[in-house]
């Protein structure tokens, strides 16, 4: 399903997969977002409800089947920040292993908590940001190594 959204006075095409299946994946000008809904709620014919606090994941690619996404070509990958907003919880330490999916920080950007999630299998090499920090969009936020299989 396809729908237009405004934010700050800018306007988004957003292209919604499943709304039924978890995450749901949003495509937003190419970039493809995992959404975490809290609350499931059935849409209506006229409109579509969506919980009062999604979980926005950074973006990543379309989720394959076949296992490939921990096979990363480079060697050092940076988690980056989808959106502007405030560091309310950090899940994960330096040296700590994180799978793909995992969630690694919690921002919060106009009230609603965003989990930020590892894009692939890797080990934190160096995180960047506190509790309470202000993040800008595209701003790096953690660094990791790819684990080599």
């Amino acid at each position: 399903m396809k729908i237009h959204v405004k934010i700050q006075g800018k306007s988004f095409a957003v292209k919604i997969g499943d709304i039924h299946a978890r995450p749901i994946q949003a495509e937003v000008d190419g970039e493809i977002f995992e959404v975490w809904p809290e609350e499931t709620l059935v849409p209506s014919e006229t409109s579509f409800p969506i919980s009062s606090t999604p979980q926005v994941a950074h973006p990543v690619q379309p989720i394959d089947t076949d296992g490939s996404h921990a096979k990363s070509k480079g060697k050092s990958s940076s988690l980056i920040a989808p959106i502007p907003g405030v560091i309310v919880e950090i899940s994960a330490n330096v040296g700590d292993a994180v799978a793909y999916g995992q969630e690694l920080c919690v921002l919060e950007a106009m009230k609603m908590k965003n989990s930020i999630r590892a894009n692939k299998d890797g080990v934190i090499k160096k995180i960047f940001i506190a509790i309470g920090d202000h993040v800008s969009q595209s701003q790096i936020l953690m660094e990791f190594d790819s684990e080599e299989k």
